[in-house]
């Protein structure tokens, strides 16, 4: 029999791991090629994995929600062979989960002489064990403990000094002895920093995939970014006359007009003159970029947590275009179909959820961006007319935040002024 060691792909891009947020099979299951091994999800996409060999599944190298380093060994499978057969899956590039049909393709593997380079001590990472831990997945971090191996004491060979499982073979193979793992000197017991039991009634979920890459945007955004948030009202009565006239007379063939690609309308007219709020801070660098184009992220729930598909130059689009497109984003969101480009490139976004909209929303910023716009739902409020007596209208909040860094809220306020005159008279919209 022999072995083949399934390695997590190269991904390109700079990912240099990624996350493995589902598993199709266990230790001891025979898969066939091509047959689902695993989900892993990067920053930029979830991909699935799949056997490039038949065979029995002999070890799998982490759980659910952990990480592993490109290059690190996924599962081992045991294969039909020669008994000293060691195969390895090299690197290749997968598609999207559920985007077509996902295969991970086998390259030529590279010759036997090219071996990892030993990993060696140097200064700096010496230095490194009183700096801070040593960057590593905790699935090499679980190796070198069950190796006795000090990953404070190697230098990575990935970015910023990452140890990889390459480094621990490397110091294997080479003949050198590993680091120990230093042995800490005895210490008054310390409180122990594990979860508490479980208690009757609760259910505990791990928080992982996506629902993780939302909390630390959310945290990231909310610890770099000093929010202030401005809400106008708008009397969106004439609005909706507007929209129930167009749907009236479009016809059965033409898609159901609902008040968001008016929204889209007016707020992409309004910002032309206002390109500070359709731009991106990049604070490490020190600059803003303004775009002349607006590519609308649509923030979208769906089953596994908030998507932002993006309505690429929203204000080219006729109305009925634009909802056309948020009908298709919508579907792909929910069907977990979206297509790289659907979710990259946005300049500024927009939250809403309709009529469970609330009365005000304060939004979180979607890091880099520098405003995200929140319309809140419709609600029919009594006013009084210039005699005094009480009218029907419909009005609706209108909230937006702001990165406080680069828009001053008199801008905000004189900005949402004119989106809220445009909205309360529709058909100029349609003369600019």
């Amino acid at each position: 029999m022999g072995q083949y060691l399934y390695k997590l792909p190269d991904i390109g891009e700079g990912v240099v791991e990624a996350e493995i947020t589902a598993w199709h099979v266990a230790v001891g299951d025979r898969v066939e090629e091509e047959a689902p091994i695993a989900d892993a999800m990067t920053d930029k996409a979830t991909i699935e994995l799949t056997s490039p060999v038949d065979g029995v599944i002999e070890s799998m190298a982490c759980e659910e929600g952990d990480l592993l380093a490109v290059g690190a060994v996924l599962v081992t499978i045991k294969t039909e062979g020669e008994d000293e057969a060691v195969a390895e899956a090299p690197a290749a590039v997968p598609e999207p989960v559920k985007a077509q049909e996902p295969e991970v393709k086998a390259a030529p593997a590279a010759p036997a002489t090219e071996t990892p380079k030993p990993a060696t001590l140097t200064a700096a990472q010496n230095r490194r064990s009183s700096d801070g831990p040593a960057l590593a997945s905790p699935a090499v971090r679980k190796r070198a403990a069950s190796l006795s191996i000090d990953l404070s004491a190697i230098a990575g060979s990935g970015p910023n000094g990452r140890i990889s499982h390459a480094d621990l073979d490397a110091i294997l193979q080479s003949g050198q002895s590993a680091p120990p793992a230093a042995v800490p000197a005895p210490t008054a017991p310390a409180a122990k920093d594990e979860p508490t039991p479980e208690q009757d009634g609760e259910t505990r979920i791990k928080v992982i995939g996506l629902r993780r890459v939302i909390a630390q945007r959310m945290q990231e955004a909310k610890r770099h970014i000093p929010h202030f948030t401005y809400v106008e009202e708008i009397d969106v009565t004439a609005l909706e006359a507007f929209r129930a006239r167009a749907n009236q007379k479009s016809g059965e063939t033409a898609p159901k007009l609902t008040v968001l690609p008016l929204l889209i309308k007016a707020l992409a007219q309004t910002l032309l003159d206002w390109p500070q709020f359709n731009a991106r801070y990049y604070d490490s660098e020190g600059y803003v970029s303004r775009f002349d184009t607006l590519n609308l992220g649509l923030a979208t729930q769906t089953d596994l947590g908030l998507i932002v598909p993006v309505i690429k130059d929203a204000g080219r689009l006729s109305v009925w275009e634009m909802a056309t497109e948020i009908a298709r984003l919508a579907e792909a969101s929910r069907t977990n179909t979206l297509s790289k480009s659907d979710l990259e490139g946005a300049t500024t976004t927009l939250t809403s959820l309709g009529p469970l909209g609330g009365i005000v929303t304060t939004p979180v910023i979607n890091r880099p961006e520098v405003a995200i716009f929140g319309p809140n739902k419709i609600r029919p409020i009594f006013v009084p007319d210039e005699n005094g007596q009480p009218v029907l209208r419909k009005k609706m909040n209108f909230s937006i935040s702001c990165d406080h860094r680069v828009i001053d809220g008199y801008d905000a306020a004189k900005m949402m002024s004119e989106l809220r005159e445009r909205l309360e008279d529709p058909a100029a919209m349609f003369l600019d």
